[in-house]
């Protein structure tokens, strides 16, 4: 990766010159499954601290309207469904024939947990996106995903990572648990304390005390390496990240944070309080960029990265009342409004820390005015030109600018609408149960079961079970010939079991190292693509071999995808199987034990429906 290339790329580019194309997203079928919204948008969970405003000369119900109004337009123009089944992605058009951006990604899995109630596709379009997600992962941080990737959906440009991308799709993976439960699908919880974890180690210090540029700033190279973007600075994402693990890095990170900005309005914008893009030296004596740092002359001034400053800063004061982020905003209030005469359409879309326009600034950018919204929240002294801001917000038409500017008013409007919500602050979510045999294991997803030839010749039922495991902390690869136990439940009867092979009631799959009955018909094979355990004799138990004890399992077969994700087929022929009543859960065990399910070696899934009729049930 050329870092100058991964910034300007991501940022500047998107942000002042592409054309506006429009693009119509592909729906994907609403059949889908989804968990009932705990928080819909307009539903105002939380409510800020005393102190803060919102414009007050609107009703509350025309600021949610006009919320959706926009989002609907901003959906219409930048998300699409493509790069496989199912994925989504906010289109960036980041020139050179890029698709998106980390960035946008995060942007837009935020903005879809908070849309949930007003767009009923949210859910299935954000796990469409946690899936592309999980699809460009970062080469260096696997738990993290690569900042950049083509139209031909591949990561290019170095496959690493930029943190604000990584910060926000933690924060809306918590979002996403709140919102809709972690019983379903995706485990949403578990995913966002993964990739906290990725944060910690990838795009921290090695102190634990800033966030880097991305993973691939190191010690080695000082000159990135003791360097940070302020609009990585997002002290109510690092307070709910603390929230979700209980690890204190998030407390020093938070801390060390706001010193970086004090020191910096102190020494180097006691006028203004502007902060610039980028900063050196932020555990020592943090000073702006130099011209030329990693983007252009513009590097150490207030400019396309800093714009965000008055969002993140303002945000973390309406969900903690951090009196630092209120000293913080109140500089930059009382600058801007003198500034521009209390008129938000005089914004430049750009400044020295001295407060005086960059060159080439003399033009209107939302990415600019809809942050200062926010940050003029703070204040009730603030409420005459935060309207001001609003209404210049909502007159502004979305075919004005592009992807990076109505992305950032969109955000800007759900928070000074008073609909931005933290996750710690709200009730809702929920852990995928589990049963006896598995205990902090991988989510099962992706699950059909088939049961075939039901209610006619004795013992002569068929089961096919098709599921992917998600495991969060990575697929424990020593335990795929450890022997395997495998129960499908049936709800709807009492938690029945349909089909049991497993330590506590039956037989579990034997470890290789047990043997077989039939050296021809039974045994494990391991290829560089799959694993897989094939069962001819109808036994499961060497050496005492108990003819019937497999009941009727012929097949057992995992393909690894990436280091977190296994395919499984199991298939049954020629066995007693009752008729389902419904929903099913399926459970497996990468181990003949129940150590092995006691450890997490193990995947269960969440209820999955019937149909079907006759002899035959697909359940999925």
């Amino acid at each position: 990766m050329t870092e100058t290339t991964h910034s300007r790329l991501a940022r500047r580019g998107v942000r002042r010159r592409l054309g506006s194309a429009a693009v119509v997203a592909v729906l994907l079928s609403t059949s889908v499954a989804q968990a009932a919204v705990n928080h819909p948008f307009g539903s105002h969970p939380f409510t800020y601290v005393n102190g803060a405003i919102r414009p007050n000369h609107v009703t509350q119900a025309q600021l949610d309207q006009a919320v959706r109004t926009f989002y609907d337009a901003w959906k219409a123009q930048y998300l699409v469904q493509t790069c496989g089944p199912g994925r989504w992605v906010v289109r960036a058009n980041a020139g050179g024939g890029n698709l998106t951006v980390s960035e946008a990604h995060g942007y837009g899995m935020i903005i879809m947990a908070l849309m949930a109630g007003h767009d009923p596709q949210a859910q299935q379009i954000f796990d469409g996106m946690f899936a592309y997600f999980r699809d460009h992962p970062s080469a260096i941080t696997p738990s993290l995903m690569a900042w950049n990737q083509n139209d031909s959906c591949q990561s290019v440009g170095g496959v690493n990572t930029a943190s604000d991308g990584d910060l926000d799709i933690a924060y809306a993976l918590l979002l996403a648990d709140k919102q809709w439960g972690s019983c379903g699908a995706v485990n949403y919880l578990a995913e966002a304390q993964n990739v906290i974890a990725g944060i910690k180690s990838g795009d921290l210090d090695q102190s634990g005390q800033y966030v880097k540029l991305g993973d691939w700033a190191h010690p080695s190279n000082p000159w990135y390496y003791d360097s940070t973007r302020s609009s990585d600075f997002m002290p109510d994402h690092y307070r709910s990240f603390l929230n979700a693990t209980g690890d204190p890095v998030w407390t020093n990170v938070l801390n060390r944070t706001y010193q970086i900005v004090a020191s910096l309005q102190a020494s180097h914008s006691p006028a203004t309080g502007l902060l610039p893009d980028f900063v050196r030296f932020p555990l020592g004596t943090p000073e702006p960029a130099p011209p030329g740092f990693l983007e252009d002359a513009q590097d150490g001034a207030y400019d396309y990265n800093a714009c965000r400053d008055p969002l993140r800063l303002g945000t973390d004061f309406l969900v903690s009342g951090d009196a630092r982020a209120k000293t913080a905003l109140d500089k930059i209030n009382a600058w801007i409004r003198n500034a521009t005469g209390g008129n938000p359409s005089a914004i430049r879309a750009g400044y020295r820390l001295d407060g005086t326009p960059s060159p080439g600034t003399d033009y209107r950018s939302m990415a600019f005015i809809a942050p200062f919204g926010v940050g003029a929240m703070v204040d009730a002294t603030n409420q005459a030109w935060l309207n001001a801001i609003w209404d210049l917000v909502v007159a502004t038409p979305i075919g004005a600018e592009h992807y990076y500017e109505n992305t950032l008013k969109l955000l800007s409007m759900i928070v000074m609408s008073g609909n931005w919500w933290p996750p710690q602050a709200v009730t809702g979510g929920c852990e995928p149960s589990g049963n006896s045999l598995c205990t902090g294991g991988g989510t099962m997803q992706r699950v059909r079961i088939q049961l075939g030839r039901l209610g006619g010749k004795p013992n002569d039922e068929t089961l096919q079970l098709r599921a992917r495991i998600f495991f969060p902390q990575g697929v424990p690869v020593t335990s795929l010939t450890e022997g395997a136990q495998i129960r499908v439940e049936d709800l709807g009867a009492g938690s029945a079991a349909i089909f049991d092979l497993t330590e506590e009631a039956s037989t579990p799959v034997p470890a290789v190292s047990a043997g077989v009955c039939d050296a021809k018909k039974d045994g494990w094979k391991v290829t560089k693509v799959m694993t897989r355990y094939r069962n001819g004799s109808t036994a499961l138990d060497p050496p005492t071999c108990t003819a019937g004890s497999a009941r009727g399992l012929a097949l057992l077969k995992y393909r690894k995808l990436g280091d977190r994700d296994l395919d499984v087929v199991v298939q049954v022929r020629k066995s007693s199987l009752p008729t389902p009543v419904g929903p099913l859960r399926a459970t497996l065990v990468l181990g003949a034990t129940q150590a092995a399910g006691d450890a997490g070696a193990c995947g269960t899934s969440a209820p999955v429906a019937c149909s079907g009729k006759g002899g035959v049930r697909r359940c999925k």
